[in-house]
């Protein structure tokens, strides 16, 4: 008798945030919540093990401290995202692959597996990532910046008289108070930023054609509403990869 397909529980954790959702085989990726990331004590894992005690878990985590937590109360039922696991199923033209963030790695399995490359992945998070596929699919480098909120939090941080302010778009520019000057010159700063990391990076790749770029994490609807190339918005772009890999695991090799 055929064994019941696993449901899936995806853990992503971030810098900021620590991130999940559930699965089943062939149904829609469903967002199951979140909770800061200095939050994520043993009592807060033990807990989302406890509520998905019947899940298989694909976990992508950036913060090593919380992975022998996760690895001892998921045992037996956890995989790691990582460059050395097999079901990532990424070529790299990449010196040194497992110093690439697990949730870098996700999403690239999800770009990889959808065969649409050259691609740069934009993850607009506490730091911003690009990521690049060349036109072998091969992930091969791209760039961090700080992200939005990073950035004003950087020049808060730094300046002595500056007041702290919402990060929202300016009513003007050329701003007209030192508060609308902040949010203007952190925005814009962002996107214009990203506007040419992206430029570059695709001029490095465009032998195999314009590259798609692909936009995701907390802050990527920002960046949508000022580029100028086409561009693709999948907000869920990590889970996807975990899904991917999960069903790697334990759906087709069985």
């Amino acid at each position: 008798m055929k064994k019941p397909a696993p449901e899936f529980l995806f853990v992503d954790v971030g810098n900021t945030r620590l991130k999940w959702a559930v699965a089943r085989p062939g149904g829609p990726i469903r967002v199951g919540g979140d909770i800061a990331t200095r939050d994520a004590t043993g009592a807060r894992i033990r807990a989302l093990a406890k509520r998905y005690r019947d899940h298989r878990t694909v976990l992508a985590s950036v913060v090593p401290k919380l992975l022998p937590a996760f690895r001892r109360v998921f045992s037996g039922r956890l995989v790691e995202a990582g460059a050395s696991l097999p079901e990532l199923g990424l070529y790299f033209d990449y010196p040194n692959p497992a110093e690439i963030g697990a949730d870098r790695l996700a999403a690239a399995v999800a770009v990889r597996a959808s065969g649409r490359f050259p691609a740069i992945i934009v993850a607009c998070g506490t730091a911003t990532a690009f990521t690049v596929l060349d036109a072998k699919g091969r992930l091969c480098g791209g760039a961090i910046a700080p992200g939005l909120r990073t950035q004003l939090a950087a020049l808060l941080g730094a300046t002595a008289q500056l007041p702290g302010t919402a990060l929202r778009r300016p009513r003007s520019v050329p701003a007209k108070s030192t508060r609308e000057a902040i949010r203007a010159g952190v925005i814009l700063n962002f996107e214009g930023g990203a506007k040419e990391i992206i430029g570059q990076l695709g001029a490095a790749v465009s032998g195999g054609g314009k590259p798609h770029v692909i936009l995701t994490g907390g802050h990527a609807e920002e960046l949508a509403g000022s580029l100028d190339v086409a561009h693709t918005l999948r907000p869920l772009l990590v889970f996807e990869g975990l899904r991917i890999i999960g069903e790697r695991v334990w759906i087709t090799a069985s």
